[in-house]
């Protein structure tokens, strides 16, 4: 998974040139970051190194239809991918690396972008602020104060930690799948692990524990929310696969972390 802040970075490239078999897989939000600034430059600077390799590309599909999956069905991955990309990715780069673009219906086709990513900032600035105001009231209801001095020390979590972050991420989770209107309910451990919305639930769980090991701060700055919000989906999303590429600390850490909360999910699963 790459994220946008790697996008026209060297390492991408040279990971992409390293091997036929490496793969960068891009998520709509990482579109959504190029075009959300609305320029042409922008767009050509987001698609020079992917540019040249459209045929190792794995193009996600939209958030809003990877949160309708069905964990339960098989071939999970496959179905979150857009199929044959690779002609639309080569044929975009060629046209913004031209000297000249004046074709109506290209620039009517950038201009869409344009619009879909101004129209979704009000969403993530909306979701910036919930999370926002939540985040003190998780802390009291979720931990003691001894519990709140252990994580703001890195030491290790007891038991009863655990339980109660992933428990608040299962009721997160059914918040989150009540208001979006899924389907399935009442999922073994394992099968609720691969439901995006579970995922992105835990994942909000442990962005709450990086802001706590930080000193809680209050929330100022809603853009800076915002970009958290967008590198919550990429951590998400990357723990899909096999890895993930940020420059950011604080998205690498909850990638990190929620991966290993997974895998101790199913080590769980596994044993029960």
């Amino acid at each position: 998974m790459i994220d946008s802040s790697m996008l026209q970075s060297q390492e991408l490239r040279s990971f992409l040139q390293a091997s036929p078999r490496n793969f960068a897989v891009l998520a709509d939000y990482a579109w959504f970051e190029i075009y959300k600034q609305q320029s042409l430059e922008a767009v050509k600077r987001g698609l020079s190194v992917v540019g040249d390799f459209p045929d190792q590309l794995i193009l996600l599909r939209a958030n809003g239809e990877i949160v309708w999956l069905d964990p339960t069905e098989p071939d999970l991955l496959e179905r979150m991918q857009f199929k044959e990309t690779a002609d639309s990715i080569r044929e975009m780069a060629a046209i913004t690396r031209s000297a000249a673009i004046d074709d109506a219906a290209i620039l009517e086709q950038l201009h869409g972008h344009w619009c879909f990513a101004r129209g979704l900032l009000p969403k993530l600035i909306e979701g910036a602020i919930e999370i926002a105001a939540s985040l003190p009231e998780m802390e009291a209801q979720m931990f003691t104060k001894a519990e709140i001095q252990i994580i703001r020390t890195s030491s290790r979590y007891p038991g009863a930690m655990m339980d109660t972050i992933y428990g608040s991420a299962v009721q997160i989770w059914e918040h989150l799948a009540h208001a979006n209107g899924l389907p399935w309910q009442n999922l073994g451990d394992n099968r609720v692990a691969r439901s995006y919305l579970f995922r992105y639930a835990l994942g909000l769980v442990i962005h709450l524990l990086w802001w706590i090991s930080r000193g809680s701060q209050p929330i100022r700055r809603m853009d800076r929310m915002r970009n958290d919000i967008v590198d919550l989906s990429f951590c998400v999303y990357a723990s899909y696969f096999d890895g993930f590429m940020t420059a950011d600390e604080k998205a690498r850490w909850i990638h990190v972390n929620l991966v290993a909360a997974l895998e101790a999910m199913s080590r769980m699963d596994g044993a029960a």
